[in-house]
């Protein structure tokens, strides 16, 4: 698909709405795209990548390792890891530090802390429901961007469906998020000792709480698995949604010990509607889907946060608060036709980065440069459509944006070279992201 077929409206803070003109991809000779695995005899998805804010040509990068369909658990061994000392250009394989509690190794992800500390973690997974009943979510790090890494250290949480760790940039603080009971609801667990112990208990994330049947033979578990997190400065923060009702915003100054919860509004009062259309999760039997709300924290300003809210199939609607949830503008809305497995993410300097990738076999994105009121034209990320392949849930669940050092980092899975599905990485320069001048609309 073209990016002639893609169009961005955006809302100026303050401002009528206004369209921005569509552009073409272009700048194909300075988008760098790599397929990071290259695997075509196994499954790898939901690939993210983290920059070393001390040497941002270090780069560390992990997915998912599953054998195609029909299998439903990971292969024996580490999810992938590899770490690169050019921006990505290349990259070299290690070992994933798996330890020895499971076989296999689930839903990874990773982060740097301030200081160049990075930090990978994943569930622990074994070969039957038995056995995963007892498993939790383990962390580890490096502190020689990737090279070599410490055993990992066990969490209090459970295995967990889609968690995403997160690393405090201001405090150091690493933030797990996986299950208070086995894959539901979600909850966070800290570590303030650059990972070596994390807190005794479970700290669930609030929101609606739906009970269903995961697997025969067992109760049932009730919650959202997965719940998006983000902090920065000691202030922790999640959104969540139900049916029907507004879009809720939970904020702790604690740790996740005790929350307050508000609705995140238009700017002018108006509570906003729970998102629509198909990029919303249901529960059900099995895996969960990427949970929504999406949720960023901006290192360059304590308190502000951004809100992704799919609208309709083919939108996102982005709502940012500079104060922790007491005022709020938006939306900026994106318009994202055939969006599958979207992403956000700050700068260090506030820029704010979305991505999709599209269930036609190409992936997109979009930076705003004043902090999420508006959006830029779309910039087609990839060089040729690929076969879309086996994407979705087991193993592939999320995408990602990182934006680092005048680059923005965008990480997704395809069908490419014959494969189930392989995980892959562009790094594109941020001057192909176009500046859009404000058009007020009467």
């Amino acid at each position: 698909m073209g990016s002639a077929a893609f169009s961005v409206l955006f809302l100026l803070c303050g401002s009528p709405a206004a369209v921005a003109a569509p552009r073409g991809a272009g700048g194909h000779a300075t988008v760098h795209e790599v397929d990071v695995t290259n695997m075509p005899a196994t499954k790898e998805g939901q690939p993210t990548v983290a920059v070393n804010p001390r040497n941002p040509k270090n780069l560390v990068f992990v997915s998912t390792i599953f054998p195609p369909s029909p299998g439903l658990e990971p292969v024996d061994g580490g999810c992938f890891l590899a770490y690169s000392n050019d921006r990505g250009d290349t990259w070299t394989r290690v070992a994933w530090p798996l330890g020895d509690t499971a076989p296999k190794c689930g839903e990874p992800s990773v982060q740097f802390d301030a200081k160049g500390t990075v930090y990978v973690d994943n569930n622990q997974v074994s070969s039957g429901l038995d056995a995963n009943l007892l498993n939790h979510n383990q962390v580890a790090k490096s502190s020689d961007g990737g090279r070599t890494w410490t055993d990992p250290v066990s969490t209090p949480l459970l295995l967990g469906g889609a968690p995403k760790m997160r690393v405090d940039a201001a405090t150091g603080k690493v933030y797990a998020v996986a299950g208070a009971a086995w894959e539901y609801p979600s909850a966070v667990s800290v570590s303030a000792d650059g990972g070596k112990t994390f807190s005794s208990d479970s700290r669930v994330i609030p929101g609606p709480m739906p009970c269903i049947e995961v697997a025969p033979g067992i109760p049932l578990v009730c919650g959202y698995p997965g719940r998006e997190i983000a902090v920065y400065g000691g202030i922790l923060v999640s959104a969540s949604q139900e049916a029907g009702k507004p879009v809720n915003f939970h904020v702790s100054r604690n740790d996740g010990k005790t929350w307050t919860n508000t609705t995140v509004n238009d700017g002018q009062g108006t509570p906003v509607a729970a998102g629509t259309g198909s990029l919303v999760p249901t529960p059900g039997l099995g895996a969960a889907a990427d949970p929504v709300p999406w949720v960023a924290a901006d290192p360059s300003h304590r308190g502000r946060f951004a809100v992704m809210v799919p609208r309709d199939s083919n939108t996102l609607e982005v709502y940012v608060t500079p104060d922790a949830g007491k005022t709020w503008t938006g939306p900026a809305t994106i318009s994202t036709p055939n969006a599958h497995r979207p992403a956000i993410g700050f700068g260090a300097n506030g820029d704010l980065g979305v991505m999709w990738r599209t269930t036609t076999g190409d992936a997109f994105s979009v930076v705003s440069f004043d902090h999420g009121c508006s959006f830029s034209a779309p910039v087609q990320v990839n060089h040729v459509t690929e076969p879309i392949g086996e994407m979705g849930p087991p193993g592939d669940r999320w995408s990602g944006i990182t934006l680092a050092d005048g680059y923005v980092y965008v990480t997704w899975a395809d069908g490419r070279n014959g494969s189930s599905l392989d995980s892959n990485l562009s790094r594109v320069p941020l001057k192909l992201f176009k500046r859009e001048a404000s058009k007020p609309t009467h």
